[in-house]
């Protein structure tokens, strides 16, 4: 595995972690590919795995979120029973991560 390769998946994290709105979390992102670039070979796979699988859960949570939308649009429009916005909520989140 190539820095190449590793700076790819870290950049399509990055965006991932932008539509999430996430911001704290793309800080600590860009200082996680800053530093493991500086690192020697057998720590640098070690960081590749684990950004593969960061980006994996963050893809998930990516998916999670739209879902979210989707019920929220069919809850707004009362397509669906009322879940999000019983009771006069509006169904906002600050961040989509947890």
């Amino acid at each position: 595995m190539t820095v190449e390769f590793f700076m790819i998946i870290g950049i399509l994290t990055g965006s991932l972690i932008i539509l999430l709105k996430h911001w704290l979390l793309l800080l600590v992102q860009v200082i996680y590919q800053i530093v493991a670039i500086n690192t020697p070979d057998l720590v640098f796979h070690l960081l590749v795995f684990i950004q593969i699988l960061f980006g994996l859960w963050i893809f998930y949570r990516t998916i999670r979120a739209i879902d979210y939308f989707y019920t929220l649009e069919l809850d707004q429009i009362e397509r669906i029973p009322q879940k999000y916005t019983k009771g006069g909520r509006l169904g906002q989140k600050k961040h989509f991560l947890f």
